[in-house]
């Protein structure tokens, strides 16, 4: 199930998918944002078959995506 976020303005969104052969979990989505009066969007994936559970996923990615919005656009 696709999960949308919003954060500082920006649009978060992922989905959480579990691998079939570790069934460990992993998050992968896209940061949508606007910069320079142009609107952009990022894709960036997660850690890979780290998560046990989806929660720690969820978290781990947002945590992420919210990181690298402050790195590019300043805190």
């Amino acid at each position: 199930m696709l999960e949308v976020h919003r954060y500082r303005e920006h649009t978060i969104s992922f989905r959480i998918q579990r691998s079939s052969t570790t069934l460990y979990r992993r998050a992968r989505g896209t940061i949508q944002y606007t910069e320079g009066g142009m609107f952009w969007t990022f894709t960036m994936s997660g850690a890979v078959d780290t998560f046990t559970t989806e929660a720690e996923a969820k978290v781990s990615f947002l945590q992420q995506a919210q990181k690298w919005v402050d790195d590019r656009l300043g805190s």
